[in-house]
């Protein structure tokens, strides 16, 4: 194994990390760091025209529900501006679905919470 620490190895786990523990002599190891979801969000904010355009609207004063928060990333009353990005959108509804903090009362209380905190045009 390459660590004793049972915290470490149990957060591995938790995050669908394999730790395998085998007879070698040496050892290779790579991880990869990708980006959260919310940093995914404020990148593809960058590149999205129509938040291109909201973003300069509120940077020349005019007032509405839309804001920019403290981290940079802009918001919609509050909820993540999600950019025009199918893959992206398909991941957060695929997070809010199998995460282990999810309660399934119904798709409405889902829908809901999403709509709480994330919002996209259409």
């Amino acid at each position: 194994m390459i660590t004793s620490q049972d915290r470490l190895v149990e957060e591995f786990r938790r995050l669908e990390i394999a730790v395998l523990s085998t007879e070698v002599t040496a050892q290779l190891m790579s991880l990869v760091v990708q980006p959260t979801l919310t940093e995914r969000i404020t990148l593809g904010q960058q590149s999205d025209p129509y938040l291109q355009k909201v973003r300069a609207e509120i940077e020349q004063g005019k007032d509405g529900d839309f804001t920019i928060h403290t981290d940079g990333s802009l918001r919609f009353r509050g909820g993540w501006c999600v950019p025009s990005d199918s893959e992206l959108r398909s991941d957060i509804l695929s997070e809010a679905h199998r995460s282990p903090y999810t309660v399934h009362p119904g798709g409405t209380k889902m829908y809901r919470d999403l709509k709480q905190n994330f919002w996209w045009p259409g």
